[in-house]
């Protein structure tokens, strides 16, 4: 996953040139650097999996309707972790597994600020919106695992990386809400994004007979530092 890692910090330093416009006016709002803590589940029913902590790093630009009520759009690089049961073969014990999975992030989501204190230098609000989550690649940490196969069904661990089994571009969508408080130009944002789409519908595994099902959520606590504030 490098090039990803690679390509995304130079997008972020791209983007991250227009808040140099929004001091000039050129760009109406507020833009911002954002980073925090997510914990990531997955439900499946031909996996054994377990949660784990993960993180987000991105950028955050906001635009004002009104007083009250903001238009908040971001670009987040996702690294999730998690834990899926497997074992080397068939005559093995199971163990844990740990994997992870790289997103690119893009979530647009409206701010409503319902209570202000300190002229305004406190602001808490109420926030829910839309994700687009792009790359669906489940990769073991260790390498040399890559061969072992998951519980309970024997799934090759190499299939969990539909992207480039599928040679295809997944994308997700998720729905977060959440709340906000700002103090003066740092937020902290605490938001659960509930999965709207079925992760595992391209999954090389893939069977309509056997019902293949999963969901995806997660958890996430960041702050963002709005520049120029």
């Amino acid at each position: 996953m490098k090039p990803f890692k690679i390509n995304f910090l130079v997008l972020l330093l791209i983007l991250s040139s227009s808040s140099i416009y929004s001091q000039q006016g050129i760009f109406d709002g507020r833009f911002g650097v954002t980073a925090g803590y997510t914990n990531y589940a997955l439900d499946s029913n031909v996996l054994f999996t377990k949660s784990q902590p993960g993180y987000l790093i991105g950028i955050v630009a906001t635009a004002e309707f009104t007083d009250n009520l903001e238009l908040v759009m971001g670009l987040n690089y996702v690294h999730h972790r998690m834990i899926f049961i497997g074992k080397e073969n068939l005559d093995a014990e199971p163990e844990d597994l740990k994997f992870r999975l790289d997103n690119l992030d893009l979530p647009i989501i409206l701010n409503y600020k319902f209570l202000k204190f300190d002229d305004d230098n406190i602001k808490i609000g109420v926030n829910a919106g839309i994700t687009l989550s792009f790359f669906q690649q489940y990769t073991p940490a260790d390498t040399s695992k890559e061969d072992y196969i998951l519980e309970p069904l024997a799934l090759e661990v190499k299939y969990m990386n539909f992207d480039q089994m599928n040679e295809s571009l997944s994308i997700n969508t998720y729905i977060p809400m959440g709340i906000t408080v700002e103090y003066y130009n740092v937020a902290c944002n605490i938001r659960y994004n509930k999965g709207l789409s079925d992760p595992f519908r391209k999954a090389p595994f893939y069977n309509t007979v056997y019902e293949t099902k999963a969901k995806q959520s997660y958890f996430n606590l960041s702050f963002t530092y709005f520049l120029g504030e």
